[in-house]
């Protein structure tokens, strides 16, 4: 088939039109590297290629956007461009280039993931890996990413929030042991284990009543 006639529309796509009454619409970026030129006769199986070189450049503009709004696991960035019906042996060749690239990096992810809810939101350990595993990622790569997280990063956390919620409680004049109580259930909510939640309950009551 023989292109006739080359129309870009708008900034971004360009309409090429064949002698057969076929109509090829690809993005401009797409249209350039090709380098296909009014006159030029193409085969059925470039045809196809370059149906499926647009749709790997919009899904990969896609991953690109969701990566410029915050950085996603492998398996997040998968499940969200499945959602948009793209088909999965392209999302595959995408995601592959994007970690040959650097711009998909699971541990890259957990660090940051780490550092965002442990230093910034103070959440437990154990809270932090059950979310990364529910996001899809390794138990064995969350491991060995979290055995570098200070030992005492727990202790730290369970203190603050508990510091926070008993200036919250304490206004409402309750009992020490219902006060005792209220900061253990929130500390067990947040993930942390009853051995500490003791252990910061206890300090915190008797730092408050010295």
């Amino acid at each position: 088939m023989n292109i006739i006639r080359i129309v870009q529309k708008g900034q971004r796509d360009v309409t090429i039109h064949f002698d057969e009454e076929r109509i090829l619409i690809l993005a401009l970026d797409v249209f350039l590297k090709s380098g296909l030129k009014k006159g030029e006769e193409i085969s059925d199986d470039r045809f196809s290629a370059l149906i499926e070189q647009n749709k790997l450049f919009h899904i990969k503009q896609r991953a690109f956007r969701l990566l410029g709004r915050r950085q996603h696991s492998t398996s997040e960035l998968r499940r969200k461009l499945w959602n948009k019906d793209y088909e999965q042996k392209l999302i595959d060749e995408v995601i592959e280039d994007l970690k040959k690239n650097g711009y998909l990096d699971d541990r890259e992810f957990i660090r940051a993931f780490v550092a965002e809810k442990s230093k910034a939101k103070y959440w437990s350990i154990k809270k932090i890996k059950s979310e990364l595993i529910r996001s899809g990622l390794a138990a064995k790569l969350i491991d060995e990413i979290l055995t570098k997280e200070p030992n005492d990063s727990d202790s730290e956390n369970a203190m603050k929030l508990a510091k926070k919620k008993y200036e919250i409680i304490i206004k409402r004049n309750l009992d020490p042991k219902e006060l005792k109580h209220k900061l253990s259930t929130y500390l067990y909510s947040k993930g942390f284990d009853y051995d500490l939640i003791k252990e910061v309950g206890d300090k915190l009551l008797n730092e408050q009543t010295d």
